[in-house]
């Protein structure tokens, strides 16, 4: 229906225009000359009614005579099926004129409405609704008139006839459920929206949601006890019109009035913080309320951080680490885990060559440890030394110390001569890479057996050892010493 006034689209059941303010008459208004017209009608009506009657009777006489004289009794039949029907539309043309209908009761209340009685229009209309429950027209006129009366809750109640039974067409349901956030943001009742939209689950009032009431934001990280502190995310998805996150810390509903969200939040206090946020839209109705818990508790001693990561080296390096204040750091190289016992760090430490294995933690005043940091490191110098390098290398230190003659390998008051093979390149801990030499006797007639010692040349400088085991089996240098 359009406004006669400003031609704009008025909603179902709206008294008055949206736009200009222009009451919309349902009911024409009282006029003595089309009443007298109608009781002239009416009249002419009965007339008619009462020649019909004459007619009839005239007819039915005529019929009697006629079905007398009949021999075919279907003729009978079908003549009693068109006067039942005949009989029908009279009656229904006499209720349509004297009978109550829904629009009997919209007509006796803007009667009642145009002459001041409010109350009398409300209370008729009651009735129509009783009479008529799934007339929507009756009950948005309901509505109308509470509102008329200042009764906003009772205009809300009326409506919910609608949206709270399965009586009614979708576009209707939907037309109350407008109407009554058009009541409550008139109140300034905005969060009543969020209740009724929230408070149902069916498929129009979830569609109207999404255009009324905004998403919760989401909050991170989630709930739990964290050391010495934690930094807390508030994000929201609202992609339509203006939306705003506000929070409290203290456990308190947030509000519009509540800290507005703008950068992270950084708990580093220890306590417990009961953190709750809410989107706001550009129609003040807030989201649901999301809620986390943070425990912030003085943690243990932060880890030490070790500048030289775990890897191959090939040059000399020292090893660095740093602790917070008021904390030391100790480690080991064995394998164990280190405490306070264990060998402390003072400066930086030269990396040993070969491979090994360091644990480090930091513990503070109170003997509180860290989490254990662990770094292997693999430290092999380039070799600067060949295999025949090593062996020339061997031979002449065996003949400085004067365990060889010369170097062919005479060994003195042996017959034959001492031979030396380069065997395998190993690495030992601490110590670095080494080519392994075996010496072997080659007496006169060429048979040649080992003489059980074993030497290792350095790769990198050529010093020379002899080479043994520890009691766990490991390889081991021994340091040659003159006979």
């Amino acid at each position: 229906m359009k406004c006669p006034n400003c031609g704009m689209e008025i909603p179902e059941g709206h008294m008055y225009c949206d736009t200009c303010g222009k009451e919309i008459n349902f009911v024409p208004d009282f006029d003595p000359e089309v009443e007298n017209q109608i009781n002239a009608t009416l009249s002419g009506v009965a007339d008619e009614l009462n020649k019909e009657e004459r007619l009839k009777k005239e007819r039915r006489e005529k019929i009697l005579s006629f079905l007398g004289s009949l021999k075919d009794r279907r003729h009978i039949v079908y003549m009693s099926i068109i006067a039942v029907i005949l009989i029908i539309a009279i009656i229904a043309i006499i209720s349509s004129v004297t009978g109550n209908s829904p629009y009997s009761y919209l007509r006796a209340a803007e009667r009642e409405k145009n002459a001041g009685r409010m109350d009398a229009a409300i209370g008729i209309l009651q009735e129509g609704n009783s009479s008529f429950p799934k007339d929507a027209e009756i009950i948005f006129r309901l509505s109308d008139y509470y509102l008329e009366n200042g009764d906003s809750k009772e205009a809300v109640e009326a409506l919910k006839k609608i949206t709270d039974t399965a009586l009614f067409p979708d576009e209707t349901v939907a037309t109350a459920y407008e109407s009554i956030i058009s009541i409550y943001k008139q109140d300034e009742e905005l969060d009543d929206i969020s209740d009724i939209l929230n408070s149902s689950d069916n498929e129009i009032a979830a569609s109207i949601k999404e255009k009324y009431i905004p998403q919760g934001p989401v909050m991170n990280p989630v709930s739990g006890e964290y050391d010495d502190y934690v930094v807390i995310t508030l994000e929201h998805s609202n992609t339509s019109g203006q939306c705003k996150v506000f929070y409290t810390v203290n456990g308190d509903k947030p509000d519009a009035t509540s800290i507005l969200y703008e950068n992270e939040i950084v708990v580093d206090t220890p306590g417990e913080y009961d953190i709750k946020a809410v989107c706001i839209n550009e129609y003040g109705i807030s989201s649901e309320v999301v809620q986390n818990t943070y425990t912030v508790v003085d943690g243990l001693p932060a880890e030490p951080v070790i500048m030289e990561p775990s890897g191959d080296y090939n040059q000399n390096t020292m090893i660095v680490a740093v602790a917070e204040e008021g904390c030391t750091i100790f480690y080991t190289t064995d394998g164990s885990d280190p405490d306070i016992d264990s060998k402390q760090y003072v400066s930086p430490i030269t990396m040993p060559v070969g491979t090994t294995h360091y644990k480090f933690v930091a513990i503070n005043v109170d003997g509180e440890k860290s989490e254990i940091v662990e770094r292997n490191y693999h430290l092999v110098f380039t070799r600067l030394v060949s295999t025949e390098q090593a062996v020339n290398s061997l031979v002449s230190t065996l003949v400085r110390l004067d365990y060889l003659l010369d170097n062919t390998g005479k060994v003195r008051g042996l017959d034959g001569h001492n031979e030396y093979i380069y065997s395998d390149v190993i690495e030992i801990a601490g110590a670095g890479e080494y080519y392994v030499i075996v010496e072997n006797h080659v007496s006169y007639d060429g048979i040649s057996s080992p003489t059980g010692l074993i030497y290792a040349v350095n790769t990198h400088d050529g010093s020379v050892n002899r080479l043994g085991y520890d009691s766990s089996g490991k390889y081991t240098l021994i340091k040659i010493s003159n006979r």
